[in-house]
């Protein structure tokens, strides 16, 4: 905080020095208050979210007898599998087999089943040559990266080929928005992927619910078929798909061994590095519980576990690296060194084949009868990477026979029934039961308060510092920051005209201060006083150091990060609002008028029911969506806007009456 009244008091300096403006007010609002290069949202929001992934490991390392490990990892199941929403009931699969093929030492059977009702998946069954290897056989599921085509991927279908001209059976599937599992309006992998995340957090669902779930019942397919045993099963995958390897991995005690690859790291330097990243590989709140990547890994101990990575992946490697020696520390203490891999090797993102091959070996050793390739040679795997091409090896089918359904669309089966779908049955279902319950004021500033975790105004702790004042033309200027505890600062613009005859106005949009412009003269002229705020990711407080897939509003990524750690920039922006509103309302002794536009808008609808008291009003423009119509007009909506089950309780419309 010292520091941060230094920088406020040079800055004042260097106001005073300058040449006075002919226009003060444009001057307050375009000069920049902060000092250049800070950006205290996403520092500060960062800093908690690498200290609460830091203390997740020490949890782990704290751990001494077997018993408290046990415990540990019976609450974290339990919290990780209320976070994503709990899952559906175990339904018929009604499994079929399409069509087998016959290939060079191993068959393929094209599997089309129902993960849901009318939730249809996709999927590649390889079976080993039964002249070479006698049923019933170890199997592993398959998990795709972001690949557009699915299980269509050569580089995916390749680790297929090698498990099972090694004895291991192996079914490949497609991930929905991926391959044959477009879920209309089809925004299509990662994008998609996002898209069903954000609008499933408005019910407390989420995307990994639905991608978990799907490779839980792959399990049970091949848990259920003869020439399968069922107690020897396992998953693996890379990139997106060693994310979901990890999830299930982590969720199903059936899996008796799992290879992620180019996935696990480390929540903070995932954040440091890329931001974070697509819905699925974000839990509601993980941290907060105390869930991080290691965890992960030993929520699955003493299962076997072989974590692939590269050293220049996208994810860093350098957490990969730091995850890997807290689980070993961990697993050493209580015997089970033997039982956690490293496989690592030069090169960027993705698997090779000297790491596909050690998966397999892994698998192998772990599933089946074999004692070879153990413990994993990766200087003899390396080698394999050498004049290796995906163009002369064998990597399954060719597009478009690794189709399972006629045209390669599940949409247009018989009763197909999409993500899109089944969210809007359950929000159907979550309605009646509110209609039942109709909250009033105070309800509502109570559910929402709670569930957007905004805190009362006392425990802010906020400052106000005064930079710099001026006056022209009858009209006083004063530029002004509001300084928390953390370091974050929110700078603002309040201009008071010379008779005051009005109620006080706080304009929060979701650009830049000097958009208000036109809107606070016109206030001045009615004899308004008007403050103009940069909350968190508007204006000043912008400038985050990694965008969030494309999303045009600029505080999507940090939005993904207060997610992790069970927050809600809802929330976040809530408070800031409501600091602002209550230095004004001191000010003038009077209740405030609130201005909200674009993406502040749920914010201040939030901060105007929880301090209604505060506020003689609020005005709104551009506002987004309602929850409910953003999930029945299945609509790209944002983190930002979103809070982790509220649907459940309110839709944010209702705020504002």
């Amino acid at each position: 905080m010292k520091q941060f009244f230094r920088i406020c008091a040079a800055t004042a300096f260097a106001v005073c020095c300058t040449t006075a403006c002919a226009d003060e007010l444009a001057d307050a609002l375009h000069q920049p208050m902060l000092p250049s290069g800070q950006n205290t949202a996403y520092t500060t929001i960062f800093n908690e979210l690498e200290e609460l992934d830091s203390q997740a490991d020490d949890a782990w390392r704290q751990l001494t007898t077997l018993e408290a490990f046990r415990s540990r990892q019976a609450h974290l199941r339990e919290r990780m599998t209320a976070a994503i929403g709990g899952f559906p009931e175990r339904t018929p699969l009604n499994p079929k087999i399409v069509a087998t093929i016959p290939r060079n030492g191993y068959r393929i059977e094209k599997i089309l089943m129902e993960s849901q009702p009318g939730h249809y998946l996709t999927g590649l069954l390889y079976l080993p040559d039964e002249a070479k290897f006698k049923p019933p056989y170890p199997a592993v599921i398959v998990t795709c990266g972001h690949s557009d085509n699915g299980k269509g991927s050569g580089t995916y279908q390749r680790i297929c080929v090698q498990a099972a001209q090694r004895g291991i059976a192996t079914f490949i599937y497609d991930p929905v928005e991926q391959g044959e599992r477009m879920q209309p309006p089809a925004y299509a992998n990662c994008k998609g992927h996002n898209a069903i995340g954000v609008l499933s957090s408005l019910l407390g669902w989420s995307m990994a619910r639905f991608r978990i779930w799907d490779g839980m019942r792959c399990l049970d397919y091949l848990a259920s078929r003869p020439d399968i045993r069922s107690g020897k099963l396992g998953v693996m995958g890379n990139s997106g798909g060693g994310t979901m390897t990890s999830l299930i991995m982590a969720m199903d005690d059936r899996v008796q061994a799992a290879a992620p690859s180019c996935y696990l790291t480390s929540l903070r330097e995932v954040c440091r590095w890329m931001g974070p990243q697509d819905a699925e590989q974000n839990i509601f709140g993980q941290l907060a519980f105390g869930l991080n990547h290691a965890g992960y890994i030993l929520l699955r101990a003493p299962s076997p576990v072989s974590v692939t990575c590269t050293y220049n992946d996208m994810f860093p490697n350098y957490g990969t690296r730091e995850t890997y020696r807290v689980v070993r520390r961990v697993a050493d203490r209580f015997g089970w060194g033997e039982r956690f891999a490293l496989a690592d090797v030069p090169g960027p993102h993705g698997w090779r084949e000297s790491t596909r091959a050690a998966s397999v070996q892994w698998m192998a050793h772990w599933l089946g009868d074999s004692k070879d390739g153990f413990p994993l040679d990766m200087a003899a795997n390396r080698r394999l990477d050498l004049g290796f091409s995906e163009k002369t090896a064998d990597c399954g089918l060719p597009k478009p026979d690794y189709n399972v359904t006629p045209n390669g669309k599940v949409s247009e089966l018989p009763g197909f029934r999409s993500c899109y779908d089944l969210l809007a049955d359950e929000l159907d279902r979550v309605e009646k039961v509110r209609n039942g319950k109709t909250l009033n004021a105070a309800g509502l500033a109570a559910a929402a308060r709670r569930l957007a975790d905004i805190r009362p105004l006392s425990e802010c702790g906020a400052v106000t510092v005064e930079i710099a004042s001026s006056g022209t033309n009858g009209v006083r200027v004063m530029r002004l920051a509001f300084a928390y505890p953390s370091g974050l600062a929110i700078p603002a613009v309040l201009c008071e005209p010379a008779q005051v005859t009005q109620s006080p106005v706080l304009l929060v949009n979701d650009t830049v201060r000097a958009d208000a412009q036109k809107r606070m003269r016109e206030l001045l002229g009615e004899g308004h006083p008007v403050m103009v705020a940069d909350i968190h990711g508007v204006g000043e407080n912008t400038g985050f150091r990694h965008a969030f897939y494309g999303a045009p509003n600029k505080d999507e990524g940090i939005a993904a990060m207060l997610y992790l750690m069970g927050k809600s920039l809802v929330g976040v922006k809530a408070e800031d609002i409501v600091v602002c509103a209550d230095a004004l309302q001191k000010r003038y002794q009077k209740p405030v008028a609130l201005e909200v536009s674009g993406n502040s808008v749920v914010p201040g609808a939030h901060a105007y029911a929880v301090e209604r008291g505060l506020f003689a009003g609020i005005q709104t423009e551009n506002a987004p969506l309602g929850w409910a119509a953003a999930i029945r007009g299945r609509a790209i909506y944002r983190y930002a806007n979103a809070v982790n089950g509220a649907l459940r309780e309110y839709d944010w419309p209702e705020l504002l009456k």
